[in-house]
C-alpha cells in the first residue's frame, strides 16, 4: 500500500513538472512572437534601392530618428575631404643625391684621363655607369669638352641638384621637378655643356617627401568623428517618396524606422530572442517550483503570471512607435507592484530583474534602459508596504520615480546633453512612477475579474464588517462572529510580526468559521446553557462539528469569496482529530479504540498550505482555548500558547505552510503579548505562585472545534482542555 502511494506521489510530481515545463516553453514562445516580430504595422511597402517607387508613400505619424545612412555618408565625405598627409622635407636625400652626382663625375674624370683607351672604349665605360643613363651623344660631349668646359658643366649639374632637391618633391611631382631641373640650365652654356647638364641633372632628382598613411588615416578618422549624428524628423502626412522617384538607401532606412518596410525574416535574431526568452522563463519557473509551494499548484496563478509577462512585453514592443524617448515611459514598476501583492516580493524581484534584462536586450538594446527599468521596478517592489491602502502604491511609485531619475542623471550627466533635454528625461522618469501606480490599481481590477484572484481592493471590500455574509454570521451565530473578530486581531498581530500578508490574514480569519451559522447551537460559543451534543451519539456530533468546514465552503461559493479566503475555511483545522467525541466513542466501546473508526473523527483538511493559513490555524486554537481557560498569569498564558504550538508541530499540521521555526517563535511571542493584554495580566503578589500551581478550573463550555492536544499544565484536566479546543 505504501509503495503504491509512493509511486502515485512520484507520478503526480512528474506530471506537475511536465506541466510547468510545457508552460515555460509556451510563455517563452509567446514572448518570442511578441518581441521578435512586428505584429502591428500600418501598411507594408516594397521598394528596391535604385529603382523608382511605384506609388506615393506618406508618413503615418510624426517620427524623429537618427539616420545612420546619412550620418555615415557625411562622415565619409568629411574623411575624403582631408588631403593626404606627407612627411616633412628630408634634406639628407638631397645630400645623398648630390654626393652620388659628385661620385659619378669623379668616375667620369677617371675615364677622361685614361690615355690607354680609345674614344669608343671610353664611351662604353661611361655608359656602364649604373647610377645614371648616359646616351652616346652625351658621352661623346663629356669626352670632347676641354677641362674648363667640363668643369663648368659639372658645377652646373651640381648646382641644379642642390637647388631642386631643397624643394618638396612628392612622387606625383617627380616629372615636374625633373622638367624644372632641365629648365634651370644656364643660357651661357655651349651646346655640348647644355646637353650634358640637361641629360644628367634630372636623373639625380628624386622624391624627398613621402605619403604618411598613418597620419592620413588619423586625420580622416578625426574628421569623421567630428561629424554629429544627423537627426531627421518626418511629420504625419508628409510625402516620403513620390511615384517614379528613385529610391536610395536613406529612403529605405526611413521606411524601416516607420515600420512600413517589408523586411526579410532574420532567423538569427529570432533565435536569439527565443533563447533569451527561454532562459528568462527557465529561471522564473525554477524559482516557482522551488519557492512557491503555496500557489504553484494553482494553474490560474501560472496563467496570470504568463499573461502579465506577455502584456508587459507587448507594451514594450509597442512603445518605440514614436520618439525614442518614449521608452522612458515604460511602466515596469507596475508589473513589480502587481506581482508583489498578488504573489510575493521575492518572486516580484526575480521577475522584475529578468524582464528588465530581457526587454533591455531585445527592445531597447541599451544598458542604460536595462538598469533604468530594473531600478524603478525593484525599488517599487521592495518599498511597497501596507498594500491595503491605495496611497501605498503611489508612495512606491514615487520611490520608483526617484530610482528612474537617479539612473538618468548617472548616465546622462557625463554626456553633452542640453538642459532642456535632460529636464525632459527627468520629467519622463517622474511621470513613469505615477503612471505605474495608476496602472497597478487598474491591473488589480482586471486580474481580479479575469483570473478570479484575490487583490488588495477585494480584501478591503471583504474586511468591511457590514459585508452581507458577516452580517448574516452576526445575526445567526453571534458567538462565532465575536470569536472570528478575536481570532483576526490575534492573527493579524502575528502576521505583522513575521512580515506575512496581514490584511489577507485578517480577512481570512473573519470568514474562517462562517460554516457554523448553519448549526450554530452545536458550537460552544453560541450555546446558552443547553448542549445538544448531550442528546446525540459522538459520531453524529463529530459529523456536525466537521461539517462546518464544508458548509463554510458552500457559503463561500454562494457569496463568491476569492479562492485565497476559501483556503482559510478549508485549512484552518488541517487534519486534526475531534478528540472530545473520539474519546467519547472509545468510552462507549468499553475502552477498545480499535472498534472506533478514527477517520470519522478527523477533519478532511488539507493542512495549511500557506503561511497565512498556518497563522489563522494557530490563532483560532489559541483564541478558543484561552477563552475557555481564561489564563490570568503570564506563566499560564505562555504554557497554553507553547502547548498548542508544539502539538501542531508534532502532528505535522504546519509542514506545508511554509512557516519556519523562526516564524513560529516570533508568532509565539506575539500571541503571548496579545493574550497578556487581553486578560490583563498584572504584577504578582506574594502567594500568587501557590495559587498558580494549585488552582483548578471549573467546568468549562465546549469551544469551537475539538482536536487532540498534549497534556496541559498540571492544573488543567485533559477533559477540560479537550472541550476547550473543540
Amino acid at each position: 500500500m505504501q509503495l503504491d502511494m509512493d509511486l502515485w506521489q512520484r507520478g503526480r510530481q512528474a506530471f506537475r513538472w511536465s506541466i510547468l515545463w510545457v508552460y515555460t516553453l509556451v510563455v517563452a514562445l509567446g514572448l518570442t512572437l511578441i518581441l521578435a516580430f512586428t505584429l502591428f504595422r500600418t501598411t507594408d511597402v516594397s521598394v528596391t534601392v535604385g529603382e523608382p517607387a511605384t506609388a506615393d508613400i506618406v508618413a503615418p505619424f510624426t517620427h524623429t530618428y537618427t539616420s545612420n545612412i546619412l550620418t555615415e555618408q557625411a562622415r565619409q565625405d568629411a574623411a575624403k575631404a582631408v588631403p593626404d598627409q606627407y612627411t616633412s622635407l628630408d634634406l639628407n636625400i638631397g645630400r645623398t643625391q648630390l654626393n652620388l652626382a659628385m661620385q659619378t663625375f669623379n668616375y667620369i674624370d677617371t675615364v677622361r684621363a685614361d690615355n690607354q683607351a680609345n674614344q669608343a672604349r671610353k664611351i662604353q665605360y661611361l655608359q656602364a655607369i649604373q647610377t645614371v643613363n648616359i646616351d652616346e651623344q652625351v658621352a661623346a660631349d663629356l669626352l670632347s669638352m676641354n677641362d674648363a668646359e667640363y668643369a663648368v658643366a659639372e658645377q652646373e649639374v651640381l648646382d641644379i641638384i642642390d637647388t631642386v632637391m631643397r624643394q618638396d618633391i612628392k612622387e606625383s611631382q617627380l616629372r615636374d621637378a625633373q622638367r624644372a631641373a632641365r629648365l634651370q640650365a644656364s643660357l651661357n652654356l655651349t651646346r655640348a655643356q647644355e646637353d650634358v647638364v640637361t641629360g644628367l641633372a634630372p636623373q639625380f632628382i628624386v622624391p624627398n617627401v613621402f605619403l604618411d598613411e598613418a597620419a592620413t588615416q588619423i586625420r580622416r578618422e578625426e574628421a569623421a568623428a567630428a561629424v554629429e549624428p544627423i537627426v531627421k524628423t518626418v511629420y504625419k502626412g508628409q510625402v516620403i517618396l513620390q511615384a517614379g522617384e528613385l529610391v536610395d538607401a536613406a529612403d529605405v532606412e526611413l521606411l524601416t524606422e516607420l515600420g512600413l518596410m517589408q523586411v526579410k525574416t532574420n532567423w538569427r535574431s529570432i533565435i536569439s530572442v527565443f533563447l533569451s526568452s527561454l532562459l528568462a522563463m527557465v529561471m522564473i519557473s525554477l524559482y516557482w517550483q522551488q519557492f512557491e509551494p503555496i500557489i504553484r499548484q494553482n494553474l490560474r496563478y501560472l496563467a496570470a503570471l504568463g499573461s502579465l509577462l506577455w502584456l508587459f512585453a507587448l507594451i514594450a514592443k509597442l512603445l518605440p512607435a514614436g520618439q525614442s524617448y518614449i521608452l522612458y515611459w515604460y511602466p515596469l514598476a507596475a508589473l513589480a507592484m502587481l506581482l508583489t501583492v498578488i504573489y510575493d516580493v521575492y518572486l516580484s524581484v526575480l521577475v522584475t530583474a529578468v524582464m528588465a534584462g530581457l526587454l533591455g536586450f531585445t527592445v531597447a538594446n541599451s544598458l542604460e534602459l536595462t538598469i533604468y527599468y530594473a531600478a524603478g521596478g525593484l525599488l517599487a517592489a521592495l518599498t511597497l508596504r501596507d498594500a491595503q491602502r491605495i496611497n501605498a502604491f503611489f508612495r512606491a511609485g514615487v520611490v520608483a520615480a526617484v530610482g528612474y531619475v537617479t539612473v538618468i542623471v548617472a548616465f546622462r550627466l557625463t554626456q553633452d546633453l542640453g538642459t532642456l533635454e535632460l529636464l525632459q528625461l527627468l520629467l519622463y522618469g517622474l511621470a513613469n512612477g505615477v503612471l505605474s501606480a495608476a496602472l497597478t490599481l487598474v491591473g488589480f481590477f482586471v486580474m481580479g475579474s479575469v483570473f478570479k484572484m484575490t487583490t488588495t481592493l477585494q480584501l478591503q471590500e471583504l474586511s468591511r464588517l457590514d459585508h452581507p455574509l458577516l452580517q448574516e454570521l452576526l445575526r445567526r451565530a453571534p458567538g462565532t462572529y465575536h470569536h472570528s473578530i478575536m481570532v483576526a486581531n490575534l492573527a493579524e498581530q502575528a502576521a505583522d510580526r513575521i512580515k506575512a500578508q496581514s490584511t489577507l490574514v485578517r480577512v481570512g480569519a473573519f470568514y474562517h468559521d462562517i460554516g457554523k451559522m448553519n448549526n450554530p447551537s452545536y458550537f460552544t460559543e453560541n450555546q446558552e446553557g443547553h448542549n445538544p451534543h448531550d442528546m446525540i451519539d459522538p459520531y453524529r456530533s463529530a459529523e456536525i462539528i466537521i461539517s462546518h468546514v464544508a458548509d463554510g465552503l458552500e457559503l463561500a461559493r454562494r457569496y463568491k469569496l476569492p479562492d485565497r479566503i476559501r483556503d482559510f475555511i478549508a485549512e484552518h483545522h488541517g487534519r486534526r482529530l475531534v478528540k472530545g467525541f473520539y474519546l467519547k466513542a472509545v468510552e462507549q466501546t468499553g475502552g477498545d479504540a480499535e472498534q472506533v473508526e478514527e477517520a470519522r473523527f478527523r477533519y478532511t483538511g488539507p493542512r495549511p498550505q500557506s503561511r497565512e493559513a498556518g497563522i489563522v490555524m494557530l490563532a483560532d486554537a489559541i483564541e478558543a482555548t484561552s477563552t475557555a481557560l481564561r489564563p490570568n498569569t503570564e506563566k499560564a498564558i505562555e504554557k497554553l500558547v507553547t502547548t498548542i504550538i508544539q502539538d501542531d508541530l508534532r502532528e505535522g499540521q504546519l509542514n506545508n505552510s511554509g512557516l519556519t521555526l523562526g516564524d513560529i517563535q516570533m508568532m509565539r511571542e506575539s500571541f503571548i503579548e496579545t493574550l497578556k493584554g487581553r486578560f490583563h495580566v498584572r504584577v504578582r503578589y506574594p502567594g500568587d505562585e501557590e495559587m498558580e500551581e494549585g488552582e483548578t478550573l471549573a467546568q468549562l463550555p465546549e469551544s469551537s472545534a475539538s482536536r487532540s492536544l498534549p497534556l496541559p499544565p498540571e492544573s488543567v484536566s485533559d477533559a477540560v482542555l479537550t472541550k476547550s479546543r473543540e
